[in-house]
């Protein structure tokens, strides 16, 4: 097959989508909102059963006995797939794709992290099993029984614990599951390092009455950024993890309002940091002054 094919244009897959419509409504909308302005105009022209058309239809039905088939992959589709399946995390969320023989579309080996921590987790093997059973329980509102050995600690713990959501740390490079522990008669908001989980399995007390969530209140900070050395630019790339927006004050000055959970604190800290005189957090006084003492311990560590 050819790298990118015309099978793979939209209208093909438009008229894979008509062909499985019942109403003349349902292939106006479908041509309305999925394709091009002239579209509608275009396609509905040869919808019809005069000579001129296509003769897929009769009376606003599909000719077709079974539904279209799916879509064949494009080389460029299966290299992309067979790079993404070598990525470490991958056997965490999917099984293998049947891609024959394929060159992948690029190396991870060519690839370099920078600025992250040392320690990393291993994503194979049982750990991989967590995070799927992990994912499987958010999805199906399962209580789960938990066996969790944090760092430093001899024996692992037990908690009827139910997951909520899952979260990956770029700069630890480690995943966390967010969700409700039960303490007695209430459900407490917890955080569990999914490396530091030793077992998960359904619990057998599945109730979860009472148990009502929230998501966590949010902390804010409010930036000036100067446009310098596409300073902008690496400043969306690098809060794209966070609710934010961005309002432009001047020339190549703009206010930049990023919205986070207290947890990450420390984190977004250095990455204001990295941008040097370029960004200034104007508020609140409490991150101005986080920032006035990881100055001063520098100062005072360059000096040793």
């Amino acid at each position: 097959m050819e790298l990118f094919s015309e099978i793979h244009s939209l209208y093909y897959q438009l008229m894979a989508q008509l062909l499985q419509t019942k109403t003349a409504d349902e292939q106006r909308e479908l041509l309305e909102q999925n394709g091009f302005k002239e579209t509608p105009f275009e396609m509905s022209a040869y919808l019809t059963e005069d000579k001129e058309g296509w003769h897929l239809t009769k009376d606003k039905h599909t000719i077709l006995k079974h539904s279209p088939k799916s879509f064949p992959l494009t080389k460029l589709e299966k290299a992309w797939l067979a790079a993404i399946q070598q990525e470490q995390k991958f056997s965490c969320f999917s099984d293998p794709f049947d891609l024959e023989e394929c060159e992948p579309l690029f190396s991870w080996q060519d690839i370099h992290y920078f600025d992250q921590f040392v320690s990393e987790d291993s994503f194979t093997g049982a750990y991989a099993q967590i995070v799927r059973k992990l994912l499987q329980s958010i999805d199906e509102q399962q209580v789960m029984q938990l066996d969790y050995q944090a760092a430093g600690k001899q024996q692992a713990t037990r908690h009827l614990f139910q997951p909520l959501k899952l979260e990956y740390s770029a700069k630890n490079n480690k995943f966390r599951v967010l969700g409700k522990r039960k303490n007695g008669r209430s459900w407490k908001t917890v955080t569990f390092n999914c490396s530091d989980i030793q077992s998960l399995e359904p619990a057998k007390d599945s109730s979860i009455e009472g148990m009502v969530w929230s998501p966590p209140r949010l902390c804010k900070i409010v930036c000036h950024l100067i446009d310098e050395r596409s300073a902008l630019e690496r400043a969306t790339f690098h809060f794209s993890n966070y609710r934010k927006t961005v309002e432009r004050l001047g020339d190549n000055q703009y206010r930049l309002t990023v919205f986070y959970e207290k947890k990450d604190e420390t984190e977004l800290l250095i990455n204001v940091l990295s941008f040097g005189a370029r960004m200034k957090v104007v508020e609140p006084d409490h991150f101005v002054q986080l920032i006035k003492e990881r100055l001063i311990r520098q100062k005072e560590l360059s000096h040793l």
